[in-house]
């Protein structure tokens, strides 16, 4: 029944960003949501949070010459989603959404990269065959799945004995996202699918894989929010100055790390933790 309901929920979703969200009427509170948000995104991006993430997952994945990787959920691709099919043996990009794999392609096709292709399926669909593979990316993917089980059994599944799964995710551990989210969930357009992860997702994750590597960020950082409305240099700066903060106290799962909005994993595969 878990997957029968996952595979209903991401047929809403194909739908869903296969449209444009701008003939989307929007309720108040996701429209202030979304405000917020873009002095967030902007300052992770020009204060070098995601460089530095970035680049922390690219320590993860180690030589990627001989490697096979998934992009999972890999909408139209990101500048790894292409650093990955430039230097890996075999890159495989998939998505629910057929406009943006549609994108990919292009870029794929564009940067003349052979060994690499892209498609629109759904991971858990019987249709979706391919394993083994040494990586698995799912950036901003995980925490749509409302049974966490079921894409955890199908990752270890999917993953070759010594392969690893980097991740990438929003949490709600810290108070202050608990709040926030408690405030604008119920009015999301997209909450069947938004489940961002708790303390007990970890336990879960657990289950089925080591967790071998934390990068949690926005921790101190998240408090320059709010003053980039007034002051986007300052908070800029700010920003800079907490992220370093971040990187180094919450890199391992505690009272630092909770603080986080967001966090990006390494995960490796139990041993017997059965998949058949």
């Amino acid at each position: 029944m878990k997957i029968k309901e996952t595979l209903e929920i991401n047929e809403e979703q194909k739908i869903f960003y296969n449209k444009s969200l701008g003939e989307k009427k929007k309720p108040l509170l996701m429209k202030y949501w979304s405000i917020l948000r873009k002095p967030m995104y902007s300052l992770m991006w020009h204060s070098g949070i995601w460089k530095d993430l970035f680049n922390k997952q690219l320590e993860w994945m180690g030589d990627l010459k001989n490697k096979k990787v998934l992009d999972f959920g890999c909408y139209s691709g990101n500048d790894l989603s292409i650093h990955m099919a430039e230097n890996c043996k075999y890159y495989l990009g998939i998505d629910l959404s057929d406009v943006a794999i549609k994108k990919l392609k292009e870029k794929i096709a564009n940067k003349n990269i052979k060994n690499a292709e892209a498609r629109a399926i759904d991971i858990l669909s019987p249709e979706f065959k391919e394993n083994n593979f040494d990586i698995i990316y799912a950036q901003g993917v995980l925490h749509h799945f409302k049974h966490m089980d079921v894409i955890l059994y199908t990752l270890s599944d999917k993953l070759s004995p010594s392969g690893v799964v980097i991740t990438f995710d929003p949490m709600q551990t810290a108070i202050t996202s608990k709040i926030i989210r408690a405030l604008y969930h119920p009015h999301r357009t997209d909450k069947e699918w938004e489940f961002p992860f708790t303390k007990y997702t970890f336990k879960n994750i657990e289950k089925y894989f080591y967790i071998n590597a934390v990068q949690g960020v926005m921790g101190y950082s998240k408090w320059c929010i709010p003053i980039a409305f007034f002051n986007y240099n300052l908070a800029l700066n700010l920003t800079k100055y907490s992220h370093k903060k971040d990187l180094k106290e919450a890199t391992k799962i505690g009272y630092g790390f909770w603080k986080c909005m967001h966090v990006s994993m390494c995960w490796t595969k139990k041993c017997g933790v059965n998949t058949d």
